[in-house]
């Protein structure tokens, strides 16, 4: 019975192969990345809601800034009869004061934009299922429901047609923030943010 030569090795498992020819080690094995787990229906629900919860704040904020331009006449005026300008201790021109009042206009406006962006970028990583980013939502929310308590009451309001507009704008944005947060805070939000196993219902 003839034999072939050289004999062919056995089988072997990937882990149990010979070293290369080389003499080098085969490289271990990569592990494949998980799968990133979707997030639930509520989840992206609560994030559309936060987005038109930004785009309220911002039309409201925006709003306020050119109703704060229309009166620049007065808050110029105001400030033109501040006593410490008006006996010479602070020596500024009405030239200078308008100037001084559109740098903190344009400072506002960036700073709202500033603002807004962050609000958002915490929306995304909420999405993506950080629940850090779902506690500072949380938060930022229940902010704007306190604020808009008086607005409920009217108070603080002139009772334009204006200042009822900017509180109606405000009492929306309040309502759906509200709905944002319960949401994120429901049974399978819940089990997204905390990584634990999807329910079986």
């Amino acid at each position: 019975m003839t034999q072939q030569w050289p004999p062919t090795p056995p089988h072997q498992a990937p882990h149990q192969q010979s070293p290369s020819p080389h003499d080098f080690p085969y490289p271990p094995p990569v592990p494949q990345p998980k799968p990133e787990r979707p997030a639930p229906i509520d989840v992206g629900t609560a994030a559309q809601l936060l987005w038109a919860v930004a785009g309220l704040g911002l039309i409201q904020a925006l709003a306020a800034m050119v109703l704060v331009v229309g009166e620049k006449s007065t808050f110029v005026d105001e400030l033109m009869n501040n006593p410490s300008v008006t006996s010479g201790e602070v020596d500024m021109s009405r030239d200078s004061v308008e100037s001084l009042f559109y740098v903190g206009i344009g400072f506002t406006v960036v700073l709202i934009l500033i603002l807004t962006g962050l609000f958002l970028l915490f929306v995304h990583f909420m999405r993506k299922g950080r629940n850090w980013a779902r506690m500072l939502l949380t938060i930022a929310c229940v902010m704007m429901v306190v604020w808009t308590v008086p607005v409920l009451f009217g108070i603080g309001s002139d009772g334009s047609g204006t200042a009822l507009a900017l509180g109606g704008v405000q009492i929306l944005q309040a309502v759906v923030a509200v709905g944002a947060v319960v949401l994120m805070h429901r049974k399978d939000s819940n089990s997204y943010f905390l990584r634990l196993p999807p329910s079986a219902e």
